[in-house]
């Protein structure tokens, strides 16, 4: 940026500014103390940044002449070909304005405070900090600028990437307390996990153990069923025998007749038919024989056949008839005897202990609930014996109904206990189906957690790493800011000192240490005059504002500095390079011999309150 021409009006001292100003060289501003010579500096950096270096922001209304409402400065300057007018504006309540045109055009580039700072700040490449570290020196700020200013950062190219880092460092602590949020809910979960009390297989168990609960009860009931029918069977059948018995009687005659008559007809049909005259039978039963077979003459031969047989069927009927009744009688007898056997074979036993915890839990409301005691099984050796005469038939119905109703009674309070043990495992087998999925949930849960407390690690440890390349970047760029600021810094300073120093030293926080020759060691500021600490200084302002051309704009630009200057500093001044083309120099006086020429002298007294400067 190079400033052409300078309007202002109420700024500070100044009722009236007005300046033209030359392209290139050296300007030179002199005059005695309170004559307005910063003035003019403040009015520039006013209309830059809304601010100037000795009012701060909250004091800005004193930037208006004393006694005045209000005050305007324009500035007009050139970025390479094209030209600029920046237009500010203040009044005595604060209220500030700014307009930034191209020159010869209508359309203003930006308006209002906002849009004109970034704007310029886009224009020119640096803001008011990196202004007055670098190209705007004013006297009382001859020191070694802050190593860690946000102005050096920008010229030492590290603020971009330190500004990047705290976003990162912001986002790990973001992280950082999302995961202590995260293992908050893990510790939680783990502590529900663990009053869950989960057992593994413990479900399965439960339906295992239900399912041969389930089967005893069937088959208690079956047999219960079988017994009582099969009872009643035996009972029926003990009656019938008794009215077999009382019928065998007659049944034998009939048997014993059919068989005689079976016999007689037969040996007639023989005697009569294919035995005749086959033996000699004697004389009293020959007779005897006679004496009936002329009475069976007139029967036929065939009629004798078929009554032999005819009885002899009659007979085996009757005989199969009874035979095949006992058998019945006694094969359900038998079966009786089995199905009382297969119940004790069934071994199951209910302690009184057992029955009343059953009870129990199955009316937990009732606390006075009372638990019949168990009915008393009968022996297993009293059915030993017992069976075998079932199985005969043999055995009374008393004694039978003696042991069966007390092992049916018996199953009956087992078959019942069975059943309150059922909906206790029915119950038992829902509670655990409930923690089942309520421990597949809270595992679902838990395993939704971990991945985003590993997602939240991950992040972490990547922005550890962006950091880590963060740092290294911005330690390889301060290094090298660093070294050329002192080679910068090197090739100024003999010239400012006329040759009496030539090498110093700059380390990471821009602590400067000058060789010198006669003590042949290098030494601190403190340890050399304030006028030497100036010419220093001045030159590690002027390798700043080298160091921020060469990185941020391109062009010719302007320099500002107000100190007390040497014949030297003037020399070294009027020659650095196509860089800093135009030098504003401040000073009481300027010496007659400085041996440069001033391409423009500006000079302010004290009761003066109005300047015109003409190019």
């Amino acid at each position: 940026m190079i400033i052409t021409r300078i309007e202002a009006t109420n700024v500070l001292k100044y009722k009236q500014l007005s300046m033209a100003l030359p392209e290139e060289g050296l300007i030179a501003i002199s005059g005695q103390n309170e004559s307005g010579k910063s003035s003019i500096g403040e009015a520039v950096c006013f209309a830059l940044f809304g601010r100037t270096f000795s009012i701060g922001p909250d004091d800005l209304h004193k930037v208006v002449r004393w006694g005045e409402n209000h005050c305007s400065v324009t500035l007009e300057f050139k970025v390479g070909a094209q030209a600029y007018v920046l237009s500010s504006f203040l009044d005595r309540d604060g209220n500030y304005s700014a307009k930034l045109m191209r020159a010869g055009k209508e359309e203003p580039v930006a308006r209002g405070i906002g849009q004109v700072d970034e704007a310029l700040s886009e224009l020119l490449g640096f803001e008011y900090e990196q202004f007055v570290e670098s190209f705007y020196l004013a006297q009382r700020e001859i020191t070694t600028p802050h190593p860690h200013s946000q102005a050096v950062k920008i010229m030492a190219g590290i603020a971009p990437l330190e500004r990047v880092a705290d976003e990162i460092r912001d986002e790990i602590g973001e992280r950082e307390d999302l995961l202590e949020e995260v293992q908050a809910e893990c510790d939680a979960l783990r502590e529900e996990l663990d009053e869950l009390d989960f057992q593994p297989g413990y479900l399965k168990q439960l339906q295992d153990e239900r399912f041969e609960t389930q089967d005893q009860v069937d088959r208690i009931s079956g047999l219960s069923q079988e017994i009582a029918a099969r009872l009643q069977t035996y009972t029926d059948n003990t009656r019938e025998g008794y009215k077999v018995q009382s019928a065998r009687g007659r049944a034998a005659f009939f048997r014993f007749v059919f068989f005689v008559l079976a016999a007689l007809a037969g040996a007639t049909w023989w005697l009569r038919g294919p035995g005749a005259g086959s033996f000699t039978l004697p004389d009293e039963l020959n007779g005897l024989l006679e004496r009936y077979l002329q009475l069976l003459q007139q029967v036929p031969q065939q009629w004798l056949s078929w009554a032999a047989i005819g009885s002899g069927v009659l007979f085996l009927l009757m005989w199969m008839r009874v035979a095949g009744r006992r058998a019945r009688l006694r094969a359900e007898a038998g079966e009786l005897a089995d199905s009382l056997l297969q119940a004790r074979a069934l071994d199951i036993e209910i302690e009184q202990e057992t029955a009343e915890l059953v009870l129990a839990q199955s009316d937990a409301e009732d606390d006075e609930a009372e638990v019949e005691p168990a009915p008393v099984r009968p022996d297993a050796v009293e059915l030993e014996g017992l069976a075998e005469r079932i199985a005969s038939g043999e055995a009374v119905v008393r004694q039978v109904r003696e042991y069966v109703e007390p092992e049916l009674k018996w199953l009956g309070y087992v078959q019942q206990m069975l059943g309150e043990q059922l909906e206790l495992l029915d119950a038992a087998i829902a509670e655990e189906e409930e923690r089942v999925g309520e421990h597949r949930n809270l595992l679902d849960i838990q395993a939704g957690i971990r991945e985003k407390r590993d997602d939240v690690l991950a992040r972490i440890d990547l922005r550890n790493k962006a950091l880590e390349l963060l740092n290294g970047a911005i330690s390889h760029l301060s290094n090298n800011f660093n070294r050329d600021i002192k080679d910068l810094v090197a090739r100024m300073l003999p010239r400012f000192t006329d040759g009496r120093y030539e090498h110093l030293q700059i380390d990471q926080d821009l602590k400067v240490r000058i060789f010198s020759s006669e003590k042949r060691d290098f030494m601190g500021l403190e340890e050399v005059s304030s006028g030497t600490q100036r010419q220093i200084m001045l030159a590690l302002r002027l390798a700043l504002s080298q160091k921020l051309l060469s990185r941020k704009i391109k062009g010719r630009q302007f320099a500002f500095f107000d100190e007390e200057r040497t014949r030297n500093a003037l020399v070294a001044l009027a020659d650095l390079g196509a860089d800093i083309s135009q030098v504003w120099i401040v000073a009481q006086t300027f010496p007659q011999d400085a041996a440069v020429r001033f391409d423009a002298s500006i000079a302010c007294e004290r009761g003066m309150d109005e300047l015109r400067v003409g190019a």
